[in-house]
């Protein structure tokens, strides 16, 4: 519940590349977020903004009050172009979840200033997006709340389910496997096992993040040039991003090399009490043997024990091939719209309905395209 206060918000809006003048601020902000969100954090945000981020961004910092000492809400949001339009609070295609933080006691608060600030801002806007919100989070709730105390339109679409490892005394995925599948993966083990020393390890320094991006890029991902270093500014950010989770001391990537040779790697990345498993790479020459499987086994083994983690987030698409069959628990994901104002209240379902035309042609050739590639090796 947002404690009382004797003054109004001020809102900010900054270039998303001047947000470094607020990096202390925003530090502090991110141990009082509502939800572990390290993709809205200064360490994934400011490379991201130098290297990745789209043109017409807006970055609002929303303070206390006019004496800006304590930051309260941070949100990136893509400006729109047409009317009617519902502006999306920006999510980095190497994010899973968008570029929103809220402070946990004033966010109902912080939320409405960024939705008046919307509405002021771009009269024609009908609507504020946010994607991939869990459902049982506090963001959720902040948001029907906000809608019901001024009688908006939320609208939430698209619900999906996204793989998590739950920690913690108590907890083990593994005996929840089905016989048929620990029996298939222990046999591919041995089989790797006879091929040389299997040896699994964790390591954040930066030969394990090059190592990474070099097996990334050996991979399927490299062959469809998506990879994070088959483009240069996407290398740059990977880079910079990486060794700043690092340097905080809150990079851990999973290594699984077999008689010296790297086959399987993967990175997790921390905040708060939460874990996510952003990427993951494999050596395709071992492909039979199921690497990525044989590192996921064995860094959940250290995840689900580790002290302080309660769960971790597999960052997946619903309904993956790998991690829905190793991780058991589920985040119930939507996409939430809001209504910034009244008035909007008949504009905001033509909105809503452009949103999902678009929505639905872009999956359209995304699918398109994926099966002109064909599957992956």
């Amino acid at each position: 519940m947002d404690a009382p206060s004797c003054s109004l918000p001020q809102i900010d809006e900054l270039s998303a590349k001047d947000l470094a003048h607020v990096e202390s601020h925003w530090r502090d902000l991110a141990t009082r977020a509502l939800e572990p969100n390290p993709f809205a954090e200064s360490a994934f945000l400011s490379p991201a903004a130098r290297t990745i981020a789209p043109r017409r961004l807006a970055a609002l910092c929303v303070w206390e009050s006019p004496a800006r000492t304590r930051l309260n809400g941070l949100a990136i949001l893509r400006a729109p172009l047409f009317p009617f339009a519902i502006v999306d609070v920006w999510r980095s295609e190497q994010a899973p979840l968008p570029a929103l933080l809220l402070d946990r006691e004033r966010a109902g608060v912080a939320l409405e200033a960024v939705a008046d600030w919307v509405a002021s801002r771009w009269p024609w806007a009908v609507g504020l997006n946010l994607d991939a919100v869990n459902v049982d989070g506090g963001l959720a709730k902040a948001l029907r709340a906000m809608a019901a105390r001024r009688s908006l339109p939320l609208d939430a679409s698209n619900p999906r389910l996204r793989a998590a490892l739950a920690c913690g005394p108590g907890d083990s995925f593994a005996a929840l496997l089905g016989a048929k599948r620990r029996k298939e993966w222990g046999r591919a083990r041995r089989r790797l096992e006879e091929r040389g020393k299997l040896e699994f390890a964790w390591s954040d320094n930066q030969s394990a993040i090059e190592d990474f991006l070099a097996l990334e890029a050996a991979g399927w991902k490299g062959e469809r040039g998506t990879a994070l270093v088959a483009e240069p500014n996407r290398a740059a950010f990977a880079r910079a991003m990486l060794a700043g989770f690092a340097s905080d001391r809150r990079l851990r990537i999973a290594r699984l090399s077999l008689g010296g040779r790297l086959i399987a790697s993967g990175v997790v990345l921390r905040s708060s009490g939460r874990a996510f498993y952003w990427k993951t790479a494999f050596d395709s020459a071992f492909g039979e043997f199921s690497p990525g499987v044989q590192l996921t086994l064995s860094m959940s083994r250290d995840l689900e024990t580790e002290p302080g983690l309660a769960l971790a987030d597999s960052c997946a698409d619903p309904n993956h091939s790998m991690i829905d069959r190793i991780w058991p628990a589920r985040i119930a994901l939507a996409d939430y719209a809001l209504a910034t104002r009244v008035g909007a209240r008949l504009l905001f379902p033509l909105g809503i309905a452009a949103r999902r035309g678009k929505a639905y042609a872009r999956g359209c050739a995304k699918r398109f395209v994926s099966r002109r590639r064909g599957p992956r090796r």
